[in-house]
């Protein structure tokens, strides 16, 4: 009885084995050109450029999961853009601007912009933060907006996984 038990066991643990989980793979990170359409204001293309870090194990296997991802927002004139980081599952980017909301004299005053996008739904908001140095009280605007894919990108950027060189300890290109 012992045996059988024994032999169920290896059985037991050798299909566990076979019937592991896939090695992972990344959702595609978000790249190319895009137009931004807020709900208010003027319409413009955001340039998104991924800059990621592959993850680094005991290099048995492909790496396929990329981690700390940024993404190179390059905004057209009058859009904003910057290094978004992903935060509670949504880019956010933030954007100090010394002239960012013209006065009623005519003077300017600084702002900032915080902008978040889910790369899913492409829709974010765009919150500008004025702290009342115009006489006017302190407050933030926020702004809906709406990314559209248009074309991807001028230059091509490398994907995931990485070539990786057989045996133990590898170089990976």
């Amino acid at each position: 009885m012992t045996i059988l038990r024994a032999l169920a066991a290896l059985l037991v643990a050798a299909g566990a084995a076979l019937a592991g989980p896939a090695p992972a793979h990344a959702e595609q990170v978000l790249e190319g050109i895009f137009t931004y359409t807020p709900a208010e204001g003027t319409p413009g293309t955001w340039t998104i450029y991924p800059s990621c870090v592959p993850v680094v194990g005991d290099l048995r296997e492909p790496l396929y999961l990329p981690v700390g991802c940024r993404l190179h927002v390059q905004g057209s004139t009058g859009v904003t853009g910057g290094d978004a980081v992903l935060t509670g599952g949504q880019w956010a980017f933030t954007t100090p601007k010394d002239r960012g909301m013209q006065c009623p004299d005519g003077t300017w005053a600084p702002t900032v912009e915080v902008v978040k996008f889910d790369d899913v739904t492409m829709s974010g908001t765009r919150s500008v933060t004025h702290n009342g140095n115009c006489g006017l009280p302190p407050g933030i605007i926020n702004t809906p907006f709406t990314l559209t894919y248009k074309q991807p990108l001028p230059i091509p950027v490398d994907q995931y996984p990485l070539i990786c060189e057989p045996g133990g300890l590898r170089r990976c290109f």
